[in-house]
């Protein structure tokens, strides 16, 4: 008895290419799911892809942004803008330190 086995040869994606998909993939507000189907990816691939990214922290919630001060703002302390948009202002004494350590702590919260 003959078997045929069949296997789609699947695209290697570059480093650019996937960092691009989990940036979208963030924006998105599709499960990962419907995103895969959406852009013809493997679940089982975006997710490692996902896992890597995540332990390597190249795609991290928390990563940092560029900050432009508004007028307005210009007398006060450090602004942090977190991806989704959010700015939290800090005093002028504020450290580096307690700064950063807010913002990890933040971005534990999604994760419950």
């Amino acid at each position: 008895m003959e078997y045929e086995t069949s296997k789609v040869k699947q695209k290697r994606r570059s480093r650019e290419e996937i960092e691009e998909h989990l940036k979208a993939f963030k924006r998105s507000g599709l499960t990962q799911q419907a995103f895969c189907r959406e852009r013809g990816l493997s679940v089982a691939t975006f997710s490692n892809w996902r896992r890597k990214a995540e332990a390597s922290g190249e795609a991290s919630e928390a990563s940092f942004r560029p900050v432009r001060l508004h007028a307005s703002h210009a007398s006060s302390g450090p602004v942090v803008r977190l991806p989704d948009g959010t700015e939290l202002f800090f005093p002028q004494c504020a450290r580096a330190s307690d700064i950063a350590s807010v913002v990890f702590a933040l971005r534990g919260v999604g994760s419950c």
